[in-house]
């Protein structure tokens, strides 16, 4: 039976702009609004690749997996006239890790037992970030879990509102699989 989480957490500092802001007389009414109107880091001189990076992954199928997911789901969003996630290898590290532990110690949510969340990973692999979200999605026996993590996470309005939020910028989707059973992580960022 499949099962899918999310979570989304807006980065510490981000608050003391809004604050500074409400010091200056502009009183914005929601953090993520907020956070949605800075414009994204330009990168000069970096084009993203056209399809994430599989080193890492698990195998040649799971690395499909990813790959479906994340082209899904910008598929997704420009249908919904969003920019697309660009690929962020190191945030995928992050997501393939975090799949490959709810695997290893049988386990599935945003918080892991020793109680480190999306924020705290995401950081602890040295990424600035000025946004984060995460959606999760395990399933056991299904024939072609990838479409069915996007379906579910689409059917689902706060899954929903991760991918479809315009402050999101950058994507990392890590798949572990563990017998029949499939856990999906799909990060995404807004960098500083």
């Amino acid at each position: 039976m499949p099962f899918a989480k999310r979570f989304i957490y807006i980065r510490q500092t981000v608050s003391f702009v809004a604050v500074a802001l409400a010091l200056v007389g502009c009183e914005p009414t929601d953090l993520e609004q907020l956070v949605e109107r800075i414009p994204p880091v330009t990168r000069i001189g970096r084009e993203p690749p056209a399809a994430p990076d599989a080193t890492g992954a698990q195998s040649s199928a799971v690395a499909e997996m990813e790959t479906l997911v994340y082209e899904r789901i910008n598929e997704i969003r420009q249908q919904e006239g969003l920019n697309p996630l660009q690929p962020n290898g190191s945030l995928a590290q992050v997501a393939r890790q975090y799949s490959q532990r709810m695997a290893a110690e049988n386990f599935f949510g945003h918080v892991s037992p020793t109680g480190d969340a999306p924020a705290q990973r995401v950081s602890d692999a040295n990424i600035l970030y000025a946004m984060v979200g995460e959606n999760l999605f395990t399933s056991t026996n299904a024939p072609d879990p990838a479409p069915l993590a996007v379906q579910g996470w689409m059917d689902s309005p706060g899954h929903r509102e991760n991918i479809l939020r315009s402050g999101f910028t950058e994507t990392g989707v890590g798949v572990w699989q563990r017998g029949s059973t499939y856990y999906f992580t799909q990060l995404f960022m807004r960098p500083l």
